[in-house]
């Protein structure tokens, strides 16, 4: 099974209140570890959740947030969300997992 990382990799001045309430919710999703039976959900509701956050700050300019193939160059997916120019946030596939064989002393 999949499994993928969230990343934030840049946060920029926020202009209004709606850029910072973006950048806060962004930034709790920050470093996550996700399931890839999870990934399709978990995305449209971080898109959800920004729409909302358009209603609520209303007279800010809204944001239009979507995600682009940010890996296209290399085999593994990865995410990045665009329409959000106040914070830099990605979804990377994780490739594989480290694990430690045990060594006899």
């Amino acid at each position: 099974m999949n499994k993928y990382l969230t990343r934030v990799s840049q946060v920029y001045s926020a202009k209004n209140k709606l850029e910072s309430a973006i950048q806060d919710f962004i930034q709790s999703n920050d470093r996550l570890l996700i399931d890839g039976k999870d990934l399709k959900l978990f995305k449209e509701k971080i898109i959800q959740h920004i729409n909302f956050l358009n209603l609520e700050n209303a007279r800010c300019t809204p944001k239009s947030a979507s995600w682009y193939n940010a890996g296209a160059s290399s085999k593994l997916k990865e995410f990045g969300i665009s329409g959000v120019d106040c914070i830099a946030f990605y979804i990377h596939e994780i490739k594989n997992e480290y694990k430690l064989e045990n060594e006899k002393v």
